[in-house]
């Protein structure tokens, strides 16, 4: 469904024209992330230091199905992330 779009965002902000802009959008992006994870952190008990690189993974295989409807990729992923989630709310 967002596939397309994802592909012409990547084209645009890796064009060296555009570079600073896609910078800009995602220290943005980045400071959102950062965001939510500060607010799950104790809902779920995790630091958000380590919430926020997970969305970061969890984000990147959404994108990465978007743009290539790779189920594969998006499945491996997902397992990974349940697993490290569990082992991280067992650690904290």
């Amino acid at each position: 469904k967002h596939g397309k779009k994802y592909r012409l965002m990547y084209q645009v902000y890796t064009l060296p024209k555009y570079m600073e802009y896609g910078k800009r959008f995602f220290e943005g992006v980045n400071e959102r992330y950062t965001a939510y994870a500060k607010l799950l952190e104790p809902k779920i008990g995790i630091p958000y230091t380590t919430i926020t690189p997970l969305i970061f993974i969890f984000v990147r295989a959404c994108v990465h199905y978007a743009m290539f409807e790779d189920e594969y990729y998006l499945k491996a992923q997902m397992e990974v992330l349940k697993q490290g989630v569990a082992l991280f709310a067992d650690k904290y």
